[in-house]
């Protein structure tokens, strides 16, 4: 063996170790740099279940079904050398976590109005409300591994938006206490709410350098009507805010992902809020309010909704819990398991993924652009016309209904490019947009008479 192929080896072996090697890692390189905690590992095994961790005494076992796995691991700083058990085969793997040093995060916040009699109250069937944070904190953690692994399917690598983390790993969560009663927020208007608690956080935040995902804690559930006074999902600008009507039913931990998002019990809707997009148990209930934080989320990250069935920016943000499961379980009028298909599971459209890939919040090791000039559109006759001093990345047009017309730019990036006003309205009817994002990830979008 020559000295080069020596050295792959012994890299290979440093990165991977096995015994009775019947368990592939599908996804991942040995070695891999990520820059977020969480991971879901997709691969193969033999036998029934698999122990994943980050040493065999705090391994959880997930199921094998049908040669497949996933399991979720929580990464530390640094290198990390997984172990993984099945049956006699066993195996190490190194994928290596490095926190991004980008100075702009997203946030956690709880929204608590003044009279309720704790930080941490939510709606609850049974009146108790245990491990609030930790069901924020694997909610957060989880969605932020979904962008990742949908943006490294969409062809543009693990890229993913940052959380504020405590020195232990814990998502920070943020109380803002309204000067409002329960009762008082449970009777406003979704928009009327949504712009109220906007308005208060934009004095606590800076909105250049946070994005906020806000739980409403005063979220409560009418059995009568059965319906969640206070509980809607609201994305844009800075602001993400989600009902608490089903938060009884999340999971607390990493550990019980994938237990929750198999429970098939059916909700009462007697005791429960359903808003489970008809399919009526617990894991759907889970999957579709996880589904909306991400959908909403993307509002935020300037994103509009999207005609592919799948897309997260669509009614696809209902299957985000397939990023987690190999099959998934009964429902509501389907009562066996059914094998999750490659091309259908929560995804990024390929305008989203485009646009995304350029969000300042997907950068993990952001320096801002402070001299370029920010991007424009203009109208001059038949022709749009639309610059960036410092280049042109994505520009598109797009209605909700759609298929949306972009062109993305990876390498040589111009500083105009102009398109026909007429060949826009003939494709799209009204109304529609148009937006451009430069090199730095500010995005500008006009609509079709160019305001």
């Amino acid at each position: 063996m020559n000295a080069d192929r020596l050295g792959v080896a012994l890299l290979l072996g440093a990165l991977v170790t096995a015994a009775h090697a019947d368990i592939t890692i599908d996804n991942f390189e040995p070695g891999e740099v990520v820059r977020h905690p969480v991971v879901v590992l997709r691969g193969h095994a033999g036998g029934d279940s698999i122990a994943v961790g980050q040493s065999w005494a705090n391994a959880g076992r997930t199921p094998v079904v049908k040669g497949e796995f996933r399991a979720i691991v929580e990464l530390r700083p640094g290198p990390n050398m997984i172990v993984l058990q099945s049956g006699r085969d066993t195996m190490k793997y190194r994928i290596d976590y490095r926190p991004p040093t980008s100075p702009i995060k997203v946030l956690a916040i709880w929204v608590r109005a003044k009279d309720e009699p704790e930080d941490a109250y939510y709606y609850s069937p049974t009146g108790d409300r245990p491990r609030v944070r930790e069901k924020f904190d694997t909610a957060l953690k989880a969605i932020q591994c979904f962008y990742a692994e949908a943006m490294h399917d969409a062809g543009y690598g693990r890229k993913t938006f940052p959380l504020e983390l405590d020195k232990n790993g814990k998502v920070v969560v943020h109380v803002l206490t309204v000067p409002k009663t329960g009762a008082e927020m449970r009777a406003m208007e979704n928009n009327e709410s949504w712009s109220y608690i906007y308005g208060l956080l934009s004095k606590e935040f800076p909105e250049n350098d946070t994005h906020w995902c806000a739980m409403l804690g005063f979220s409560g559930y009418d059995r009568g009507t059965k319906k969640s006074p206070g509980h809607y999902a609201l994305g844009g600008g800075s602001l993400g805010a989600f009902g608490t009507g089903s938060m009884s039913h999340w999971p607390a931990s990493l550990k019980e992902i994938q237990k929750v998002m198999t429970d098939a019990t059916l909700l009462d809707p007697n005791q429960t809020f359903d808003d489970s997009a008809f399919r009526r148990t617990v894991w759907a209930n889970v999957s579709t309010a996880w589904g909306a934080m991400a959908h909403e989320m993307g509002h935020t990250f300037g994103l509009p909704h999207s005609n592919d069935p799948f897309s997260v920016m669509s009614r696809g943000f209902d299957y985000v819990n397939r990023t987690f499961v190999v099959e998934e379980a009964p429902r509501a009028g389907v009562d066996h398991w059914v094998a999750v298909k490659p091309d259908e599971h929560s995804r990024w459209d390929k305008y989203s993924a485009a646009k995304l890939n350029w969000n300042p919040y997907f950068q993990p090791d952001l320096v801002r652009d402070t001299t370029s000039a920010a991007p424009s559109i203009r109208v001059d006759g038949d022709q749009v016309v639309i610059t960036a001093a410092s280049g042109i990345r994505v520009w598109g047009a797009d209605r909700d209904d759609t298929t949306p017309v972009f062109s993305e730019f990876l390498k040589d990036a111009p500083t105009e490019v102009t398109t026909s006003l007429k060949e826009l309205r003939e494709k799209f009817k009204s109304p529609y947009r148009i937006t451009v994002v430069d090199t730095a990830g500010r995005q500008v979008t006009i609509d079709e008479k160019g305001q």
